[in-house]
Protein backbone atom coordinates (compact mmCIF):
# COMPACT_ATOMS: atom_id res chain seq x y z
CA UNK A 1 0.00 0.00 0.00
CA UNK A 2 1.50 3.34 -1.07
CA UNK A 3 1.86 5.81 2.46
CA UNK A 4 -0.78 7.85 0.65
CA UNK A 5 -3.46 5.24 0.53
CA UNK A 6 -2.52 4.32 4.58
CA UNK A 7 -2.71 7.58 5.52
CA UNK A 8 -6.51 7.65 4.04
CA UNK A 9 -7.27 4.29 4.91
CA UNK A 10 -6.56 5.67 8.62
CA UNK A 11 -8.27 8.72 8.31
CA UNK A 12 -11.63 6.41 7.07
CA UNK A 13 -10.93 4.29 10.20
CA UNK A 14 -10.70 7.49 12.48
CA UNK A 15 -13.76 9.39 10.91
CA UNK A 16 -15.98 5.60 11.67
CA UNK A 17 -19.03 6.66 13.57
CA UNK A 18 -20.93 3.59 14.67
CA UNK A 19 -22.55 4.76 17.28
CA UNK A 20 -25.80 5.11 16.15
CA UNK A 21 -25.93 1.67 15.32
CA UNK A 22 -23.98 0.39 18.48
CA UNK A 23 -27.45 1.70 20.50
CA UNK A 24 -29.52 -0.64 17.59
CA UNK A 25 -27.89 -4.11 19.28
CA UNK A 26 -29.83 -6.15 20.73
CA UNK A 27 -27.79 -9.00 21.79
CA UNK A 28 -25.50 -9.98 24.05
CA UNK A 29 -22.08 -8.08 23.92
CA UNK A 30 -18.84 -8.52 25.25
CA UNK A 31 -16.57 -5.74 25.15
CA UNK A 32 -13.10 -6.31 26.47
CA UNK A 33 -9.98 -3.69 25.70
CA UNK A 34 -6.41 -3.41 26.97
CA UNK A 35 -5.75 -0.89 29.31
CA UNK A 36 -2.48 0.40 27.31
CA UNK A 37 -3.51 -0.44 23.48
CA UNK A 38 -1.60 2.53 22.03
CA UNK A 39 -3.18 1.81 18.94
CA UNK A 40 -6.82 3.05 20.62
CA UNK A 41 -7.25 4.75 23.43
CA UNK A 42 -8.66 2.94 26.45
CA UNK A 43 -11.48 5.54 27.60
CA UNK A 44 -13.00 4.22 23.67
CA UNK A 45 -13.24 1.06 25.08
CA UNK A 46 -15.15 2.08 27.66
CA UNK A 47 -17.73 4.04 25.23
CA UNK A 48 -18.44 1.63 23.06
CA UNK A 49 -19.53 -0.73 25.68
CA UNK A 50 -21.73 1.71 27.65
CA UNK A 51 -23.63 2.51 23.95
CA UNK A 52 -24.57 -1.13 23.34
CA UNK A 53 -27.46 -1.87 25.65
CA UNK A 54 -26.90 -5.08 28.14
CA UNK A 55 -23.10 -4.36 27.18
CA UNK A 56 -20.49 -5.72 29.54
CA UNK A 57 -17.26 -3.80 29.40
CA UNK A 58 -13.88 -5.98 30.58
CA UNK A 59 -10.45 -4.01 31.12
CA UNK A 60 -7.22 -6.01 30.37
CA UNK A 61 -4.06 -5.55 31.34
CA UNK A 62 -2.17 -5.34 28.76
CA UNK A 63 -0.23 -2.84 26.39
CA UNK A 64 -0.99 -4.68 23.42
CA UNK A 65 -4.20 -4.08 21.07
CA UNK A 66 -4.06 -7.65 20.20
CA UNK A 67 -3.24 -9.89 22.79
CA UNK A 68 -0.65 -12.46 22.40
CA UNK A 69 -0.84 -16.02 24.23
CA UNK A 70 2.36 -16.01 26.50
CA UNK A 71 1.01 -12.44 28.27
CA UNK A 72 -0.68 -12.41 31.55
CA UNK A 73 -3.99 -11.11 30.01
CA UNK A 74 -4.21 -13.90 27.72
CA UNK A 75 -5.77 -16.51 30.27
CA UNK A 76 -7.98 -13.55 31.94
CA UNK A 77 -9.45 -12.78 28.35
CA UNK A 78 -9.59 -16.62 27.99
CA UNK A 79 -12.57 -17.05 30.95
CA UNK A 80 -14.35 -14.00 29.95
CA UNK A 81 -14.29 -15.41 26.25
CA UNK A 82 -15.24 -18.75 27.68
CA UNK A 83 -17.92 -17.71 30.01
CA UNK A 84 -19.70 -15.31 27.73
CA UNK A 85 -20.18 -18.07 24.99
CA UNK A 86 -21.28 -20.58 27.46
CA UNK A 87 -20.37 -24.34 27.75
CA UNK A 88 -20.33 -25.06 24.37
CA UNK A 89 -17.11 -23.22 24.03
CA UNK A 90 -15.57 -24.54 27.26
CA UNK A 91 -12.84 -27.78 26.42
CA UNK A 92 -14.29 -31.10 27.10
CA UNK A 93 -12.62 -32.12 30.77
CA UNK A 94 -10.95 -35.53 30.89
CA UNK A 95 -12.04 -36.03 26.81
CA UNK A 96 -15.78 -36.19 27.65
CA UNK A 97 -17.32 -33.95 25.24
CA UNK A 98 -20.92 -31.72 26.27
CA UNK A 99 -20.03 -32.38 30.30
CA UNK A 100 -23.22 -31.38 32.64
CA UNK A 101 -23.54 -31.25 36.13
CA UNK A 102 -21.30 -29.28 38.58
CA UNK A 103 -18.18 -30.28 37.61
CA UNK A 104 -18.92 -28.68 33.94
CA UNK A 105 -19.71 -25.05 36.14
CA UNK A 106 -16.82 -22.18 35.63
CA UNK A 107 -16.20 -20.43 39.36
CA UNK A 108 -17.94 -17.40 38.38
CA UNK A 109 -21.14 -20.14 37.75
CA UNK A 110 -20.47 -21.45 41.03
CA UNK A 111 -20.35 -18.04 42.81
CA UNK A 112 -23.97 -17.53 40.81
CA UNK A 113 -25.46 -20.83 41.96
CA UNK A 114 -24.04 -20.00 45.36
CA UNK A 115 -26.52 -16.87 45.79
CA UNK A 116 -29.10 -19.16 43.61
CA UNK A 117 -29.64 -21.67 46.56
CA UNK A 118 -29.79 -18.87 49.55
CA UNK A 119 -32.41 -17.62 47.78
CA UNK A 120 -31.41 -14.15 45.94
CA UNK A 121 -33.15 -13.32 43.21
CA UNK A 122 -31.19 -12.24 39.53
CA UNK A 123 -31.12 -8.63 40.41
CA UNK A 124 -30.15 -9.09 44.18
CA UNK A 125 -27.29 -11.43 42.67
CA UNK A 126 -26.78 -8.94 39.85
CA UNK A 127 -25.85 -6.17 42.02
CA UNK A 128 -24.04 -8.19 44.35
CA UNK A 129 -21.74 -10.01 41.98
CA UNK A 130 -21.67 -6.02 40.22
CA UNK A 131 -22.87 -7.77 36.68
CA UNK A 132 -25.78 -6.47 34.40
CA UNK A 133 -29.23 -8.42 35.41
CA UNK A 134 -29.54 -9.17 31.57
CA UNK A 135 -25.34 -11.03 31.67
CA UNK A 136 -26.47 -12.80 35.25
CA UNK A 137 -30.31 -14.14 33.93
CA UNK A 138 -28.27 -15.59 30.45
CA UNK A 139 -25.68 -17.11 33.14
CA UNK A 140 -28.85 -18.36 34.76
CA UNK A 141 -29.85 -20.20 32.06
CA UNK A 142 -26.54 -21.57 31.31
CA UNK A 143 -26.31 -23.01 35.09
CA UNK A 144 -29.39 -25.02 34.83
CA UNK A 145 -28.51 -26.18 31.29
CA UNK A 146 -25.61 -27.61 32.92
CA UNK A 147 -27.31 -29.15 36.17
CA UNK A 148 -30.40 -30.44 34.08
CA UNK A 149 -32.68 -28.16 36.24
CA UNK A 150 -35.68 -25.80 34.62
CA UNK A 151 -36.22 -23.82 37.90
CA UNK A 152 -34.65 -21.80 40.62
CA UNK A 153 -36.37 -24.28 42.94
CA UNK A 154 -35.42 -27.93 41.41
CA UNK A 155 -31.51 -25.68 41.51
CA UNK A 156 -31.95 -24.99 45.08
CA UNK A 157 -32.76 -28.75 45.98
CA UNK A 158 -30.05 -29.55 43.57
CA UNK A 159 -27.21 -27.95 46.23
CA UNK A 160 -28.94 -29.00 49.14
CA UNK A 161 -29.03 -32.84 47.91
CA UNK A 162 -26.10 -33.22 46.20
CA UNK A 163 -24.08 -31.08 48.84
CA UNK A 164 -22.78 -29.07 46.56
CA UNK A 165 -19.16 -27.41 46.41
CA UNK A 166 -20.34 -23.39 45.50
Amino acid sequence: MSPENAARTLEAFYNVDVSALAMQVRVPMLVMHSRGDARVPFDEGGKLAAMIPGARFVPLESRNHVLLENEAAWQPFMAEVRDFLGPASAPAAHGVHGATGEAALTGAERDVLRLVAQGLDNDAIARQLKKREKTLCNQVSRIFNKLGVRTRAEAIVHVRDRGSRT
